[in-house]
């Protein structure tokens, strides 16, 4: 499958969680999550390549990233970019998870 198409769904994944918690900054929180997915997703996967770190603790760097961008660029609670980003990130793990074993 073409890499810019789990990227694609990443961001169809995430989108939806993320808007969930920032839906009253729903036209602020649009370009935070496009420019924080852009910086974390080919840096996860460049981390693939090139290192023999897990997965599941690339997804933590990832998660403690991007919940350190929406605390900073949303200027939301750490609580709240906690919540957004681990849930986020711990869907789309988990459905990378289930299409990576079960659909391809």
């Amino acid at each position: 499958m073409n890499p810019w198409l789990f990227f694609v769904l990443t961001l169809a994944i995430e989108y939806p969680v993320i808007l969930f918690f920032y839906k009253k900054q729903w036209k602020e929180i649009i370009l935070p999550f496009l420019l924080l997915n852009l910086f974390t997703w080919p840096l996860l996967h460049f981390f693939l390549l090139t290192t023999d770190f897990s997965l599941p603790v690339m997804e933590l760097g990832v998660a403690l990233t991007e919940m350190t961008g929406y605390k900073f660029l949303m200027k939301s609670s750490w609580k709240k970019s906690f919540a957004a980003a681990f849930l986020a990130n711990g869907i789309s793990y988990g459905a990378g998870m289930l299409i990576n074993n079960y659909i391809l």
